[in-house]
């Protein structure tokens, strides 16, 4: 069923500019995910065939792994991806589906504003502090700022939906496929 809010031909600067992100989001989340595999492949590589795993492998994974999840937290942000529970969708009257929307948006981006200032203020901390990983000795601060933006830019989003609705659209912004 096609869908019936999609995006216009010609769309707003705020709509292309969330899909901007929403591409570099995907492109990035994508990186980092490749990246986490071949880490896993040359580490398995090295453990099995070579009685040598990659020094630092569980190290790397876990730092790719903050960076995949904030990566994409942008473009789940623009569609609406994230975890729901849709068990009062089916009872909402339709004259009651924006202004819910409105108000979960505006709700999201507060909690990740809140989050983006708090992880801000602790990689400010760690940055003073100059902790690194255990065995890598990487600096952690760079990563924590990474998160820290991205939760910041997954708010901007999420007020750019609220936009989208006020606008009268009903459904979240459309994926790239």
């Amino acid at each position: 069923m096609p869908n019936a809010s999609a995006e216009p031909a010609t769309q707003l600067p705020p709509a292309r500019f969330t899909q901007g992100i929403h591409r570099v989001s995907g492109g990035l989340a994508g990186l980092f995910l490749f990246l986490i595999m071949l880490v896993s492949v040359v580490d398995v590589f090295g453990r099995e065939l070579l009685n040598a795993p990659l020094p630092g492998g569980s190290e790397i994974t876990e730092v790719l792994m903050a960076a995949l999840i904030y990566a994409g937290l942008p473009s789940v942000c623009r569609q609406e991806s994230h975890v729901t529970i849709d068990l009062l969708d089916p009872l909402t009257p339709d004259a009651l589906v924006r202004p819910r929307q409105v108000a979960i948006n505006l709700v999201c981006a507060a909690i990740l504003a809140v989050l983006a200032w708090r992880l801000w203020l602790y990689a400010v901390k760690i940055a003073d502090y100059g902790d690194v990983t255990e065995y890598l000795r990487l600096p952690q601060a760079p990563l924590i700022y990474y998160m820290a933006v991205l939760a910041g830019v997954g708010a901007l989003i999420f007020v750019a939906n609220v936009g989208r609705y006020l606008r009268g659209h009903t459904e979240p912004a459309p994926g790239l496929i």
